[in-house]
């Protein structure tokens, strides 16, 4: 089996669970983590988490998800990526917002274009920040070509058009493209839709590794020993 990513909202569903569930990722060997920032209008997330970052943003500032930020640093030991959306960087300012959240693998910027990337790019490795790029079924011979040249990291293979959740597949077209950014020599990473040990099967079979979002931020939803069962089952 290939490498797992969770993805968590930081400080969802409570802070302290939050924090709880890191530290069970940390121990169960997961990967790496893909924490989320919370947005007003996060328009790649499914209903469950479109409705987590609302109830995060009523309770939480980002100085709050900051401050959790830095404890998950300091105890999970895998790589840590942020995922947030292009309006909050650039209106802090790529500086000023790389150094509030300090050392991480990468950011995930969900709503950037991979023809937009070259700035953000620029600004991050100034801060050995790499800026996750992003491919879909609908992208084209050509944006294969460009997503791998230059990759500093991972390519994120989104598994389906629209948003985080629904079902899982993947049709052969999708299989051959996923292919080849993997014969390029770079890591790529499948996710939406991935709910368990089956599926980031599947997804491994063709990729080097699956993240898995909305399904693990439904079982911290039904608490913290659910959440515990379900990490420990995913190999």
């Amino acid at each position: 089996m290939g490498k797992i990513g969770i993805y968590l909202l930081a400080n969802y569903p409570s802070q302290e669970a939050f924090i709880e569930a890191i530290k069970i990722c940390d121990k169960n060997g997961v990967d790496f983590l893909e924490i989320g920032f919370p947005f007003s209008d996060p328009i790649a997330d499914g209903d469950t988490l479109e409705k987590a970052c609302y109830e995060t943003l009523q309770k939480y500032d980002f100085h709050d998800t900051v401050n959790s930020f830095r404890e998950v640093q300091s105890i999970f030991k895998g790589k840590i990526y942020i995922m947030t959306y292009t309006n909050i960087v650039y209106s802090m300012g790529i500086d000023n917002f790389a150094e509030r959240v300090g050392k991480i693998a990468g950011i995930i910027l969900a709503d950037l274009p991979l023809r937009e990337i070259g700035p953000f790019e620029k600004g991050f490795k100034k801060h050995e920040i790499n800026v996750i790029r992003f491919l879909t079924p609908e992208s084209r011979d050509e944006d294969i070509k460009r997503a791998v040249k230059n990759a500093r990291d991972f390519i994120y293979f989104v598994s389906k058009r629209g948003t985080t959740g629904g079902a899982f597949a993947l049709d052969e077209e999708t299989r051959e493209k996923i292919s080849r950014v993997k014969a390029s020599g770079k890591e790529v990473f499948v996710g939406f839709g991935i709910k368990d040990s089956n599926d980031v099967k599947l997804a491994c079979e063709v990729a080097d590794g699956a993240i898995i979002g909305t399904k693990a931020v439904m079982e911290l939803e039904a608490g913290i020993n659910q959440f515990r069962r379900y990490i420990a089952g995913l190999r």
